[in-house]
């Protein structure tokens, strides 16, 4: 896979900064998360849970774990050099723990393939023990608009 050198250097300034920052993406907005590391094929953001993202037990909601994976699989994307957007076609989440309100999240994504069609990405979350919360796969479909930055 070849490297988007340019999304790395424009999201690089962003690393210790929010990611919503000039994103017109409402779910980026939502999720609020803060930039940790990017680079060809990976990024790391982390992410503190708030109350209106749990669910009535108290724990991080299963829908905002798969909204937050998503959305790192789908950014991590365009650091590969891609030219037409792509978008989930499936989405496979493993829940295995759960976190609280005020809690530190990590979320770690890769992609592994990018084909004409298709790309294969995975994502991580991670408690601040670095305990893993909950893991998730996607296959995401080039669509027919271009990618560029």
């Amino acid at each position: 896979m070849k490297a988007n050198d340019k999304a790395i250097a424009f999201l690089s300034q962003y690393i210790g900064k929010k990611m919503a920052h000039e994103n017109p993406n409402p779910i980026t907005r939502y999720l609020d998360g803060i930039l940790k590391s990017v680079s060809a094929v990976s990024m790391t953001a982390e992410f503190e849970v708030r109350e209106d993202q749990c669910n009535h037990a108290g724990v991080l909601h299963g829908g905002v774990i798969s909204m937050l994976l998503d959305e790192m699989m789908g950014t991590t994307l365009i650091t590969c050099d891609i030219e037409h957007l792509y978008v989930t076609i499936n989405l496979s989440i493993d829940f295995l723990y759960g976190a609280k309100a005020g809690e530190k999240i990590t979320v770690v994504s890769e992609v592994f393939r990018v084909g004409k069609k298709v790309a294969n990405v995975e994502a991580k979350m991670y408690n601040a023990d670095g305990k893993l919360l909950a893991k998730g796969s996607s296959n995401l479909a080039a669509t027919s608009i271009p990618f560029k930055m």
